[in-house]
């Protein structure tokens, strides 16, 4: 007989994991009671298109006495294999208020693992994280504690924080945690200014903490210190070590219902979310390569701010159960699924929405058969395809014709300093081209090979205005020079300077 239960939504590849926690008498009357830890991977039939469960798998545990919950579920990296795996955190609470958590991971197999536990004597509430290792990390009584599938021992950082905002992997740092803290005002004279002042005008200032290499971090490169009274999360899209500098791009929501859009710690854009209470964002990458992002409420509502020329809300939904991004439906690129509270329903995806805000947009209670053409429906993942191809195309056109674009200035710098070299040889005056004279010399080369003058080209020389038979006198002159005086021709780049080099055949006496 069930007589509870628990769900928890992950993505994992493209598929939906549901995990559900039930608890069964094994014998009626008895104590003795098993609690059973339920995975059904649901995948989205593009025939149908409903989700369809693909198989299932169990964890039994022992639940005498016991009061057993899902904490958490993510996907971590297992650093024994470098695989990405769902990892669930599970807790254990005896009569005697003692607290036992364990961390599973679930295998393609649909078998789970425990990879490590460990006791507290107080429960996890704030700021619970799963990352590499896997490891565990959570904020208690403003300190931060972690354990890891290598350590198998709880650790604390030497830092003191009231809040943790992000925690992901950086290059050469390895996990970092980005916190925010009471600020320290250090008395020595080369801290830089503003940040000093910052802190002390605020009283709270983010820091990042490494935790493998247990070194500090300036938060200064994450974000400003005045925004650390209003931040609640952050999402760091971009982030990379140039010239032993760290470059970090990434979007916060605040207290005060706005999304703000950061570069190299300085704010970049701003946008006023439609409802009261974020509490996370993260980001999807559209089949048109837009870049979303999806903010979740605490009130059970969605919205995606489109970044374009400006942070703008691109959509909103009300009544959302979860929302998770994937590749649903296997079109190479991310969606949105959504989904909806519906008590009228036992079944957890039957009230649901895929959509990137652009070409693929289903919805759960639309007979597809009737309502869409069958070419439509079976044409609907080309056209995505043909569309990401036509945007690969297109760079590589503008590539190609950049590059044309340099060899033909290249070609044009050496032509007219070989004639230079040429005149200076023979004792005659040298007379450079006009801006016209080249703008000719280009559209006449472009009708021969057929092919489009390359706008935007300017003269390299100055534009000395020569009298009209210039040209003549130049193609007359130009062409008395034997061309087998040179032998070999080379250029080198030096410093900001071309330097031309000619090689004259032994025939030539100057």
């Amino acid at each position: 007989m069930l007589l509870s239960e628990q769900e928890q939504f992950l993505s994992y590849n493209g598929e939906v994991l549901i995990f559900q926690l039930s608890k069964t008498k094994l014998v009626e009357g008895t104590a003795d009671k098993t609690m059973n830890l339920c995975v059904r991977r649901m995948a989205f039939n593009r025939d149908t298109k409903m989700f369809v469960q693909k198989s299932s798998g169990v964890f039994s545990m022992r639940a005498s006495h016991l009061k057993i919950e899902i904490i958490c579920c993510s996907c971590a990296t297992d650093s024994r294999t470098g695989i990405i795996l769902p990892c669930i955190l599970m807790k254990k609470k005896k009569r005697n208020n003692a607290v036992k958590y364990l961390l599973l991971l679930l295998h393609s197999s649909n078998q789970f693992e425990q990879s490590f536990h460990f006791k507290l004597d107080y429960e996890l509430k704030e700021d619970i994280r799963l990352f590499t290792g896997p490891s565990v990390l959570w904020r208690h009584a403003n300190k931060l504690f972690y354990i890891s599938s290598d350590t198998r021992t709880v650790l604390s950082a030497p830092i003191q924080l009231s809040s943790v905002v992000w925690t992901g992997e950086i290059e050469q740092e390895g996990t970092v945690v980005l916190g925010i803290g009471t600020a320290c005002l250090p008395g020595s004279e080369d801290e830089d200014e503003f940040s000093t002042s910052d802190r002390a005008i605020w009283g709270s200032e983010f820091f990042g903490y490494a935790i493998e290499t247990q070194k500090m971090l300036t938060g200064t490169c994450f974000m400003p210190h005045a925004y650390s009274r209003v931040v609640s999360s952050v999402y760091v899209c971009k982030k990379e070590m140039l010239k032993k500098q760290l470059r970090i791009s990434l979007v916060a929501i605040t207290h005060k219902d706005q999304l703000i859009w950061f570069q190299d710690g300085l704010p970049k854009g701003v946008c006023e979310l439609p409802y009261e209470k974020p509490w996370s964002v993260k980001t999807a990458v559209t089949s048109s390569n837009d870049l979303l992002f999806v903010v979740s409420f605490a009130t059970g509502n969605i919205c995606v701010v489109q970044r374009r020329d400006s942070l703008q809300v691109a959509s909103k939904w009300q009544n959302v159960k979860s929302v998770l991004v994937d590749d649903f439906v296997g079109t190479g690129s991310e969606q949105l699924l959504l989904l909806f509270k519906d008590d009228s329903n036992t079944d957890v995806l039957s009230a649901f929405k895929i959509t990137d805000l652009g070409e693929v947009n289903y919805a759960s209670g639309i007979n597809y058969k009737h309502d869409v053409p069958p070419a439509e429906g079976l044409q609907d993942n080309g056209l995505l395809t043909v569309k990401a191809l036509e945007t690969r195309l297109q760079a590589g056109y503008t590539s190609v014709r950049d590059l044309q674009q340099h060899l033909g200035l290249k070609r044009r710098v050496i032509l007219e300093s070989c004639r230079a070299l040429i005149d200076l040889v023979e004792e005659r005056t040298h007379i450079l081209p006009t801006a016209k004279e080249v703008k000719c010399r280009r559209e006449y080369r472009s009708l021969l090979n057929s092919a489009e003058p390359f706008e935007g080209l300017v003269s390299l020389w100055d534009d000395v205005e020569n009298p009209p038979h210039s040209l003549s006198k130049e193609a007359s002159l130009a062409s008395k020079v034997p061309e087998y005086f040179i032998e070999k021709l080379w250029q080198r780049v030096v410093g900001d300077s071309l330097v031309i080099g000619v090689k004259l055949t032994e025939s030539f006496y100057l």
